[in-house]
């Protein structure tokens, strides 16, 4: 009996290895059958994606939203499909090459090796296939993303496109036919896009997800404390100044962001993000991140900028009424811009009918309508109806600044809400986005950037002036004019990062909307090299614009802020600064010109005509330039000079470029040339301000005066006198005899020629009285003498 069973086991044995042999042998051969079945649905997939790769190659083809995500599911399918043929081809390609890892090298030519050199020959062949294939998978990857980012174009012209059509009137009820007819397929995507997630929420559990509340919670209370403790750490290690506001409003900006962003995006992920999201749900989840983030940013800036809690703390000066009236802003402000950021999701990712998308539009615009139309009625009367308390100064500046900037905000209002009731839906909530709301975060965050590295630079040069007991020293100089020209360079690189986060290439939304609609003035009337566009002309105007406000902010800083820190007198500071700005206004017109197509060269030929064109035609002004930069570089004449000129007589005001301005002593001013003041005789009587000034006169008395008495008379006269000085000595002289009478004559000398005429009128007076006390009478013949004197200084060198 035992041979019969140990027989029969083995039998059994060999029929489950001939079983396991068999099954695995047929399931290699389902594998391969679903290889061969998944590649020839790949080369058919390859074809359609070839096919709408060419139909989309031309620039300027564009595709409504709901046919591109029809298409973009097709895509999202062979994404799919290859992404599973290249992780089933990888599978085997492994196995292959451990197999061929295993067998080795041939040995030899040996009959026991034939077998095995032929199974490697067979898996070397299968591998090689299976390569060729592996590369076919990954190019369809590779092309059906490419195709997606075409798809992605063609739609994004469309709606550029459609941003300047007229839709039906959402404010007339022009929509609702429209909207009810395409609000069945709407409705059906809506319901089957809330379907995955309810199926997503039923298999997964929230525990499941990143997010954790308590986390969140941790930031709330954390935030708490820092919005308490920062006023008082703020008084306690900052100078007093306005430093401490401008830090304390960067410190709430931050402390609202990170807060309101923190507890969004927590929440966020706890109830969406869960595994094995599909694509669709991937880009919500990404755009309410995003959201989030830009929600945050516009809260925090509101709040942490503008509506600070005490009106000492508040960087702009907002009074308390305003911010009561705006409490409710903010929230509104952080909903408004969310629902904005949000509807972008319905219109390229479930395909949305374009009566839906711009109902979601108007709603949009509607809503931030409203919420500006109340900021600014409120704001109307903080500006225009409320008296300014500074009084005067920056006060009066600042506020002049935020009148321009309400009107300019009026006029985008006004334009938007005229858009969104005839009918413009779209573009009314990209004008609201893009040149109302997006100016206005990143303006707020440029202003208290700017303001506070002006506190900064202020207070560092506070600190210098403080520790040096000459203020007016060369180092302590030179370190406050490093200290201005770093923060002025700060200054202008967070303005103009600003300006370029508005403009600049990854916020192109300003300027394609302005290409797409002005695209019929693309091919435009061309005269000579400018190319008569609309487009480019309003870019190069908008560019003149900036570039003009950046020149007023450039001199004014240099007129104020720069020159005084140097050793410059006061007329060679403002020629600097005017020569600065004619220097910037020259190289904003090229830059505007070459814009607008006009070549360097043409510019250069322009300017050349011009200089022919001054040379016989505009000579006079281009001497009295020539002049004034003579007078600029010689300085023979400086600002606050007393001057005689041209028979006038008066301190110079101003020197620029073409005249200099004399003010007289009656407070008018006279413009003389500059030509006349570099070839015409020019007494400067304050040439040096340390040099004195002199006082002469001469007196006709008759031959027969007591000489003697009278030269003691003229002495007491001018020792009487307290401004003239003792050192140098007066001097007192008989000049002669001239006919019948005798000459005396008085030289004394003073501080400053400012106080000559008076000193001089006392002096006369004084001996006039002493004569007339001792009964000396003048010559009748006294105008000789002046004419003598006049003669006289004709003859002298000028002073």
């Amino acid at each position: 009996m035992k041979p019969l069973r140990l027989g029969v086991q083995v039998l059994l044995l060999c029929l489950s290895l001939m079983g396991a042999w068999s099954s695995a042998q047929a399931q290699a051969l389902s594998e391969v059958e679903q290889e061969r079945q998944m590649m020839r649905d790949l080369q058919r997939t390859q074809d359609e994606i070839r096919l709408m790769q060419y139909r989309l190659d031309d620039n300027k083809i564009s595709i409504q939203p709901e046919r591109a995500y029809e298409q973009d599911q097709k895509l999202l399918q062979a994404l799919e499909l290859s992404g599973r043929t290249v992780q089933s081809l990888e599978r085997r390609s492994r196995l292959l090459r451990a197999r061929l890892q295993e067998l080795g090298e041939d040995a030899g030519d040996e009959a026991d090796q034939v077998t095995l050199h032929n199974e490697r020959m067979q898996l070397r062949r299968a591998d090689a296939a299976l390569r060729a294939d592996l590369r076919v998978a990954r190019l369809v990857q590779l092309e059906a993303q490419q195709t997606r980012q075409l798809l992605r174009e063609a739609t994004e012209r469309y709606e550029h496109a459609k941003r300047w059509q007229r839709d039906s009137s959402l404010m007339l009820l022009e929509s609702l036919p429209e909207l009810g007819q395409a609000w069945p397929a709407d409705r059906q995507k809506l319901s089957d896009f809330a379907q995955q997630w309810r199926e997503t929420w039923s298999n997964s559990s929230w525990r499941q997800s990143s997010a954790s509340l308590w986390m969140a919670a941790a930031v709330v209370l954390l935030m708490l404390v820092l919005f308490r403790g920062m006023p008082v750490w703020v008084s306690r290690y900052l100078p007093t100044g306005r430093l401490r506001r401008s830090s304390l409003t960067i410190a709430n900006f931050f402390l609202w962001f990170i807060a309101i962003w923190v507890v969004a995006d927590q929440l966020i992920e706890r109830v969406f993000q869960r595994p094995d999201l599909v694509q669709t749900q991937l880009e919500l989840l990404a755009y309410l991140k995003v959201g989030a983030w830009v929600a945050a940013v516009a809260l925090a800036c509101i709040k942490g900028i503008v509506l600070q809690p005490r009106a000492s703390w508040r960087l702009i000066p907002v009074s308390t009424q305003t911010q009561r009236r705006l409490r409710y802003f903010a929230p509104a402000f952080f909903l408004v811009v969310y629902a904005d950021v949000i509807s972008g999701f319905f219109r390229g990712s479930i395909g949305v009918s374009d009566a839906f998308q711009s109902l979601a539009d108007g709603v949009s615009s509607l809503l931030y309508l409203i919420l500006y139309g109340y900021g600014l009625w409120v704001l109307r009367d903080e500006l225009f109806n409320r008296t300014d308390a500074s009084g005067q100064g920056a006060g009066r500046t600042g506020r002049s600044w935020a009148r321009l900037a309400f009107k300019g905000g009026v006029l985008v209002y006004t334009l938007v809400l005229g858009l969104f009731i005839a009918g413009w839906q779209g573009l009314s909530d990209d004008l609201m986005s893009h040149f109302m709301t997006m100016p206005l975060l990143l303006g707020l965050l440029a202003y208290v950037g700017m303001v506070w590295l002006q506190d900064m630079a202020d207070s560092l040069l506070a600190y210098l002036r403080h520790r040096s007991h000459d203020p007016d020293a060369a180092p302590i100089r030179m370190q406050s004019q490093f200290i201005i020209v770093f923060f002025a360079i700060a200054r202008m690189t967070v303005l103009g990062l600003a300006i370029w986060m508005v403009s600049g290439d990854w916020l192109t939304e300003p300027k394609q909307m302005l290409e797409s609609g002005l695209d019929v003035s693309r091919e435009a009337l061309r005269l000579g090299a400018v190319q008569w566009r609309l487009d480019l002309w309003l870019i190069a105007l908008g560019v003149m614009l900036v570039g003009a406000v950046l020149i007023h902010f450039l001199r004014t800083w240099l007129r104020q802020s720069y020159m005084p820190n140097t050793t410059l007198e006061p007329g060679l500071q403002n020629a600097i600064v005017g020569m600065v700005g004619y220097v910037a206004y020259f190289v904003l017109l090229v830059i505007c010109l070459s814009m607008l197509g006009v070549p360097i060269e043409s510019v250069t030929w322009i300017f050349t005509a011009l200089t022919v064109g001054v040379g016989f035609g505009l000579r006079g002004i281009v001497q009295n330039i020539a002049s004034g930069l003579m007078l600029m570089v010689e300085r023979p004449v400086k600002v606050g000079d007393w001057v005689e000129v041209e028979g006038s007589e008066g301190n110079v005001r101003q020197i620029r470029l073409r005249a200099t301005y004399v003010e007289r002593f009656d407070r008018t001013m006279v413009m003389v040339p500059n030509a006349q003041m570099m070839g015409r005789q020019v007494r400067n009587l304050t040439y040096t301000p340390t040099s004195l000034g002199a006082i002469e006169s001469r007196l006709l008395f008759p031959l027969d005066v007591d000489a003697d008495l009278v030269m003691q008379i003229l002495r007491d006269a001018v020792l009487a006198e307290p401004e003239i000085l003792d050192e140098p000595a007066p001097i007192l002289t008989c000049d002669g005899i001239f006919g019948d009478g005798v000459a005396f004559s008085t030289r004394c000398f003073i501080n400053s020629m400012r106080v000559h005429r008076r000193v001089r009128s006392n002096l006369m007076l004084d001996i006039l009285r002493r004569l007339r006390q001792q009964g000396i009478s003048l010559h009748p013949a006294q105008r000789w003498v002046q004419e003598a004197m006049d003669k006289d200084k004709a003859e002298d060198e000028d002073l």
